[in-house]
């Protein structure tokens, strides 16, 4: 059984100039979260035990601009509570 490795060194994200470092950090995040799966759930609240700083609002409009420039598809379901696709 051959073992796959979680390697972002060379995703094109990090020259990506259209996107800010915050929401590089959160992609990265959620990249590591939903590694293998097609569509994966996160909540606000687990984000907030890795990136203190964060706030709902906030990390909802880093998500929009991660979409927005076809990295992440997501839905919100509840407040708080959002289903994701890494693309």
């Amino acid at each position: 059984m051959k073992v796959r490795q979680l390697d972002l060194t060379n995703d094109k994200i990090w020259k990506d100039k259209n996107i800010k470092p915050e929401a590089k950090e959160i992609y990265c995040y959620l990249y590591a979260n939903g590694y293998d799966k097609n569509i994966n759930n996160i909540n606000i609240g687990r984000v907030q035990t890795e990136l203190k700083s964060i706030k709902n609002l906030a990390f909802k409009k880093n998500l929009q601009q991660l979409e927005k420039y076809n990295y992440i598809k997501f839905n919100e379901y509840a407040n708080g509570l959002y289903e994701y696709h890494i693309c």
